[in-house]
C-alpha cells in the first residue's frame, strides 16, 4: 500500500471516529424523578394538522404562548395536579411547559404491553427508555 493510500485511509478513519454523530451516542444517565410517560391520543385530523400542532405552552391557560409542539410521548409531572385542564411537562431541552389534558392518555393505554420511563440523557436532554411490560 502506498503512503498516499495509507494517509487517505487514516484520514477517513479519523474523521469517522471524531464525527459528531459517532461521538454523541445518546445513553440514559438518570431517570427523571417526579415524571411519568404520557402519550398524545388525539383523532387523526388533530395529530396530522401540522399547521396547528398540539402545543406545549408556557402557562396553564389556552391563550398562553406556545413553547414548542408537544411530543407524541412526553413526561408529565406526577407531583402536581392539573391546573386549568393542563399538566406540567417539558420539551426535549428540559424546558418546562404545560400541555392540555384533553388529548393525553397513560402511555400503557395507548401502547399496551409496553413501558416508558423519562430519562435525562448523557447530552443533558430529555430521552425515554422503552420496554415490555412484565406480567
Amino acid at each position: 500500500m502506498r503512503l498516499s493510500q495509507r494517509a487517505a485511509i487514516l484520514a477517513a478513519i479519523t474523521c469517522s471516529i471524531s464525527h459528531p454523530a459517532f461521538a454523541l451516542h445518546r445513553t440514559p444517565v438518570r431517570a427523571l424523578d417526579g415524571y411519568r410517560c404520557m402519550a398524545l391520543d388525539a383523532p387523526e385530523r388533530v395529530m396530522m394538522d401540522f399547521g396547528h400542532p398540539i402545543p406545549l405552552q408556557s402557562e396553564p391557560r389556552d391563550d398562553a404562548p406556545s413553547i414548542a409542539p408537544a411530543l407524541a410521548v412526553l413526561p408529565v409531572a406526577t407531583d402536581a395536579p392539573p391546573t386549568n385542564g393542563y399538566v406540567r411537562s417539558m420539551n426535549l431541552s428540559l424546558r418546562p411547559g404545560w400541555v392540555s389534558t384533553r388529548w393525553l392518555k397513560p402511555y400503557g393505554a395507548v401502547h399496551p404491553g409496553m413501558t416508558c420511563t423519562p430519562y435525562v440523557m448523557n447530552d443533558g436532554k430529555l430521552g425515554f427508555v422503552f420496554g415490555r411490560a412484565t406480567q
